[in-house]
């Protein structure tokens, strides 16, 4: 399928979407292309009193986030992708404060040469996490833990 093909899509689900759910902001829509032939695509909703689409630390905006990618794949059944939802700038705010976090714990860890765990986090975040630190050949990454008691834990490599 071509990306304008793609986008366009992407574009009437999205509209059905608000129309329905009465939101009324201005939209920015992108295609990447990632590892293995997935496509990422990002939604960006701007615009003022915003607020009830990420509601309480964000769980609105998962929500929403899950519903497009559902709503999507009924449409793009041959086409591998993820969708990735931000309203007014704040998953990207979150994932910036995320990974300074996990640079944070990794120097702690260099530091203190012993392992270091960090909070329970869903698995989005643990994923940031997982590839904001793959970069460095002197800290392994690993998940640790079942269900909402999930974490990860930041080793030095000796």
């Amino acid at each position: 399928m071509k990306e304008k093909e793609l986008l366009k899509i992407v574009q009437d689900e999205v509209e059905k979407l608000c129309s329905l759910l009465e939101v009324e902001s201005e939209r920015k829509f992108s295609i990447e292309d990632g590892e293995e032939e997935v496509k990422y695509i990002k939604i960006s909703f701007e615009g003022e009193d915003l607020g009830y689409m990420i509601g309480n630390k964000g769980r609105h905006l998962d929500s929403l986030q899950f519903i497009l990618q559902i709503m999507l794949g009924r449409k793009l059944e041959d086409v591998d992708f993820r969708v990735f939802v931000d309203v007014g700038g704040y998953r990207k705010e979150r994932d910036d404060k995320i990974v300074q976090m996990a640079l944070e714990k990794a120097d702690n860890a260099r530091i203190l040469g012993e392992a270091v765990e960090l909070p329970p986090m869903k698995p989005s975040d643990r994923r940031i996490v997982h590839l904001a630190l793959i970069k460095f050949k002197d800290i392994a990454t690993e998940s640790e833990g079942e269900g909402m008691d999930r974490h990860i834990v930041i080793k030095p490599v000796k």
